[in-house]
């Protein structure tokens, strides 16, 4: 599975309610209204987000500005709460529907899901709660956030003129190595080819040994590729990486591909109708974001908090 689909997971699954195999004893080190925090809740909060870069959470404890961590943890249980209060629920219907689209996307079966989440030690239950906890988020604040949240037509053309460069297409320089699946064994033959991609062996020379694509003689250029034209689980790999880096295995329909982005350049300029929606999106999120830490401000200012760390 890529780096670009692990951080996605990550980024799903960053609280949990329940924790197991912690590494320190559990106390309460805040009280939220009714509910209660615990250290062995924030270890499983950091220890998604330190991710193998510390040897134990008391070390990652050390490297980290803790209380807003708690912070983070509050913010979310406040949430929670007022879903209850607001008679909001999420059923395990839409957490299977959510995990599906997760395997649709990324092109994974439950099994090899469950086997990444097993790597990052990350229970799968776990995960589960983790994205409950944030369709209870997008529920609360859909009511309490989106209805103030009105975009007209001029505000999408000021955007849009405003921030012109954003809209032309990026143009990627890429050269691959793509193993098909017409392979006797192409995901084995795929992690051979990725090792010898980290050892530090001339990117070309190993798509001239392995790639089945055409492009395989000539070190695996493809030349520059639009954005537009890369398809979803290709586009967020290649956007996340940096000239001269490459991306982990992709497993796709056809085979498995490893990237490597050699340039990037702007293209022409997209027209707005082609945009606008997007653009519209954008500004939801943007006054989204600025009215979720207003609401969570009041929420703040209303209830009993009492830190104890």
């Amino acid at each position: 599975m890529n780096r670009f689909v692990i951080t996605t997971l990550i980024l799903l699954t960053v609280i949990f309610p329940r924790i197991s195999g912690c590494e320190v004893v559990d106390r309460v080190i805040a009280i939220v209204n009714d509910d209660i925090i615990t250290l062995m809740e924030l270890e499983k909060y950091v220890h998604v987000e330190k991710h193998g870069k510390y040897v134990s959470v008391n070390e990652y404890f050390r490297n980290i500005k803790l209380l807003e961590k708690i912070d983070a943890l509050i913010d979310n249980l406040l949430i929670k709460q007022q879903a209850k209060k607001m008679k909001i629920d999420v059923s395990d219907k839409e957490i299977d529907s959510i995990i599906n689209n997760i395997k649709k996307q990324y092109l994974i079966t439950e099994e090899e899901l469950k086997e990444q989440l097993k790597k990052d030690n990350i229970d799968f239950k776990d995960f589960k709660e983790g994205l409950k906890t944030n369709v209870f988020r997008t529920k609360v604040l859909s009511q309490v956030i989106s209805p103030e949240v009105l975009v007209t037509d001029n505000n999408l053309i000021e955007f849009y003129n405003k921030h012109i460069n954003d809209y032309k297409e990026e143009e990627y320089r890429l050269k691959q190595i793509f193993i098909s699946n017409n392979q006797s064994d192409p995901q084995n033959r795929a992690m051979t080819a990725y090792n010898q991609v980290k050892e530090g062996k001339p990117f070309e020379s190993i798509a001239k040994e392995f790639s089945d694509d055409p492009s395989g003689p000539d070190g695996g250029d493809i030349g520059f590729v639009k954005s537009e034209d890369l398809i979803p689980e290709l586009k967020g790999a290649v956007r996340a990486l940096k000239p001269g880096s490459y991306t982990d295995i992709i497993k796709t329909p056809y085979g498995y591909l490893i990237l490597k982005l050699i340039e990037t350049k702007q293209g022409d300029t997209i027209a707005f109708e082609s945009v606008k929606d997007r653009i519209h999106g954008r500004i939801i999120q943007e006054e989204s974001e600025k009215k979720y830490k207003e609401y969570i401000s009041k929420l703040r200012k209303s209830s009993y908090i009492e830190v104890k760390i």
